[in-house]
């Protein structure tokens, strides 16, 4: 996170300041949601303040197609990771309110 914050203080180009930028807040993000589950003593995989938060997980057990190796799980969602690139567009500050949001939405997909 220093290392990337000291870049950002440097001449760069438009896309290249905006993917620091990005990545700068999913770090923050991270950081963030695992101090609060080290504060909430989360020790389990089952308990809610676990499941509840977007993981992807890379499932290299079985010989699957590359693409149905990686999944991104949500509660009781998964999704199979589809290496989407959307460029570098404006990104989300992600705040516990949007986390809910994540989590409503991927629940109504699976559900559906």
């Amino acid at each position: 996170l220093t290392l990337m914050a000291g870049q950002i203080l440097k001449p760069l180009k438009a896309d290249a300041r905006k993917k620091y930028e990005q990545l700068i807040t999913e770090v923050v993000h991270q950081r963030d949601v695992t101090r609060l589950l080290i504060e909430r003593n989360i020790k389990s995989e089952q308990d809610f303040e676990w499941i509840s938060n977007l993981r992807y997980e890379y499932d290299d057990s079985e010989n699957k197609a590359l693409e149905k190796k990686l999944t991104i799980n949500i509660a009781r969602a998964q999704f199979f990771y589809g290496f989407e690139y959307l460029g570098v567009g404006e990104r989300l500050v992600q705040t516990p309110l949007t986390d809910r949001c994540y989590l409503t939405l991927c629940e109504a997909l699976h559900m559906r």
